[in-house]
């Protein structure tokens, strides 16, 4: 039918645009499940010819262009629908180099709702402030779906594989609006968007994927030592883990944690009693890898060649490693984070120590550069003193602002080390907190927080994202795992697993004190099984969705 009207408008059309009498085009959705809020166009025609397609709906415009089609089967990815919702798709074909020779076919397409299951997508609620200017862009986010767990340690509950195989990336617009989600076999920690517009994740499992935005993989690295074993078509990593966070280099590599697993004699059974028995025991530390995109190992940092394993934080005996296939192997330097710096070097983040240390990724396997964090053992490395202000405790994302400021997502979990008498949940508050930063005579000295006077405040147990914001200098904060009030009350840090979740990302002023320009918050659809949601991050970018090799695309929200 479509093409009977084609043909027959074509007889219509002046002499220059006869050329096209074969085309057709049709719209389908996304053959991948991964992305069902997508479709993919066909543009059938005898030569090849430049699109340009305008997306819009009764909220928004999106506009694709594709150069050089060849007019042949090739489909076309269209993404940023408003889920429900019927869109109007305008394509103007051109014939390629002629741009006085072109026309306009119109499709209408529907998007599919959101899943309804409670366990297969949260609520989305934002809030606005409209006196503080919010930045513009999308706002790309990891929900992590959680029950509660009863037997945390033994690893063996079926609130763990619940909550470990199963990983969402979302996209939403200023209003909340969902206008891109996939959802992957296992739980999601770092992401990231390519300068090619591809995805990559890391997963629970050890890989890290490639995916474009229709959700095909393009190409999967592993842990060559991971406990699920080889994976078909995957490019192996020489390393037993990779974990928590990673980043592709300018130069295409990538930088990344993974773990080295040592066995230490006379190691400690406890974190709160110093004279429990010791004895010999399986110890995870962290490593740093940069890798090629072919999986070659060109730098590596090992923890346990610069700190004591007998350091210990809080958490070094919660299980952590048993969950995740590595039985009896306690959880010690617990890096979250790896950032590569302007000035070539990294920072890491290590949760469990309090600590963060700036590496030289100039030499290989060397001492930090400096160490910052509260009451660190004397080394033979650096140490940063805190000149003025409050010191973080189990944080998470540490950065360095375009001021030169480190800033970090301030956890505050217990505020003490192992065997100290930590602070009750009760009398913690979660934070973003920048330092001023002067590495010259080893100093921080606090800079600004996001505290604001009368507000309640909130306990992010786990997780956690701080990002400074380009156009406004505001800062977005992804709140990972917070406890639920009564949870805060009632109970003491042992007791998370069991505790129920909800999260939120905020963004901030720069201003002091700090104003709420915009706060998206998660939760359940339903609560009947005690389900919650957190996230391992948040940030926000400029509309990636669309951009593809030989398409450019521009939104007007």
């Amino acid at each position: 039918m479509i093409k009977k009207l084609l043909l027959g408008a074509l007889a219509l059309l002046p002499a220059p645009l006869l050329a096209f009498s074969a085309l057709e085009s049709y719209i389908r959705p996304n053959p991948n499940p991964s992305v069902p809020n997508a479709a993919v166009l066909f543009v059938h025609s005898s030569q090849p010819v430049d699109l340009t397609v305008t997306l819009s709906s009764d909220r928004h415009q999106r506009r694709f262009e594709f150069t050089g089609h060849d007019g042949g089967k090739t489909p076309l990815p269209l993404v940023g629908f408003y889920p429900g919702r019927q869109h109007q798709i305008l394509v103007e074909v051109t014939e390629q180099g002629n741009h006085e020779s072109s026309f306009t076919l119109n499709h209408h397409y529907t998007a599919p709702r959101l899943p309804s299951d409670p366990a297969q997508f949260p609520d989305i609620l934002i809030k606005r402030n409209a006196s503080v200017i919010t930045e513009p862009g999308i706002t790309l986010f990891n929900p992590r779906r959680r029950l509660p767990v009863a037997n945390a340690a033994q690893g063996d509950s079926k609130a763990n594989d619940f909550n470990r195989n199963f990983g969402l990336l979302v996209a939403v617009d200023d209003r909340g609006e969902v206008i891109w989600h996939y959802q992957s076999d296992s739980r999601i920690s770092d992401y990231q968007i390519t300068a090619q517009g591809t995805v990559i994740y890391m997963t629970q499992d050890y890989r890290l994927v490639e995916i474009d935005p229709l959700g095909n993989v393009l190409r999967q690295w592993y842990a060559a030592h991971r406990p699920q074993g080889p994976l078909e078509g995957g490019i192996p990593v020489d390393t037993l883990t990779f974990h928590h966070s990673f980043n592709q280099l300018d130069n295409g590599n990538l930088l990344l944690l993974g773990s080295e697993r040592r066995q230490v004699e006379n190691y400690y059974t406890s974190e709160t009693d110093t004279e429990a028995p010791r004895k010999t025991q399986w110890v995870m530390g962290d490593e740093a890898l940069e890798i090629t995109p072919e999986g070659e190992i060109v730098w590596r940092w090992r923890a346990f060649d610069h700190l004591d394993p007998f350091d210990i934080g809080y958490e070094t005996f919660i299980g952590y490693w048993t969950r995740r296939g590595f039985p009896d192997t306690w959880c010690w330097s617990h890096a979250n984070k790896i950032l590569p710096l302007a000035d070539g070097n990294a920072l890491i983040n290590f949760r469990h120590l309090s600590a963060v240390a700036k590496l030289d990724r100039s030499h290989e396997n060397v001492a930090p550069l400096w160490l910052a964090g509260p009451d660190q053992p004397q080394s033979a490395f650096p140490q940063l003193a805190m000149q003025q202000g409050q010191w973080y405790w189990h944080q998470h994302s540490p950065s360095i602002t375009p001021d030169g400021h480190l800033m970090v997502f301030d956890n505050a979990n217990y505020q003490a080390h192992a065997f100290q008498t930590p602070t009750a949940p009760a009398d913690t508050r979660s934070r973003i907190v920048q330092y001023r930063l002067d590495e010259d005579n080893g100093l921080l000295t606090q800079h600004w927080d996001s505290e604001i006077p009368g507000d309640p405040g909130v306990v992010s147990y786990a997780m956690g994202s701080a990002q400074t914001l380009t156009n406004t200098g505001n800062i977005l904060a992804g709140y990972g795992f917070i406890l639920a009030d009564d949870d805060v009350a009632n109970n003491d840090w042992q007791s998370f697993e069991q505790d129920n979740a909800w999260t939120r990302i905020r963004e901030y002023s720069p201003s002091t004190p700090a104003q709420v320009a915009w706060e998206l918050t998660l939760q359940a659809k339903s609560n009947s099984h005690d389900l919650g949601w957190s996230l391992f991050g948040a940030r926000r970018i400029p509309d990636f969705l669309g951009i593809w090799p030989g398409s450019q695309a521009t939104a007007a929200e």
